[in-house]
């Protein structure tokens, strides 16, 4: 699977989660498995990118109010977790 199609595979999951906490969850699991797969620190960082690229391109339109309110707490989530 490239980078790309597992950030596609996560941001459905951030999509759908329940709430905040399911978030940073779906979040740290995904860098999880890819540490466990031993993949640089410098690829992990380009899917973390790639990822939060992917939720800033989506539009408040396409989702409902709690979707869109876990699409922003990923957002936080992963600028404060680069920052």
């Amino acid at each position: 699977m490239t980078i790309e199609e597992y950030k596609e595979k996560i941001l459905l999951h951030l999509e759908h989660a329940r709430d905040c906490e399911e978030v940073e969850r779906t979040i740290n699991r995904s860098i999880e498995r890819m540490r466990e797969k031993h993949l640089s620190a410098a690829v992990i960082s380009d899917y973390l990118s790639q990822l939060l690229d992917g939720l800033e391109s989506l539009s408040q339109g396409d989702f409902d109010p709690v979707h869109w309110c876990n699409i922003r707490c990923a957002i936080l989530y992963l600028r404060n977790s680069q920052g």
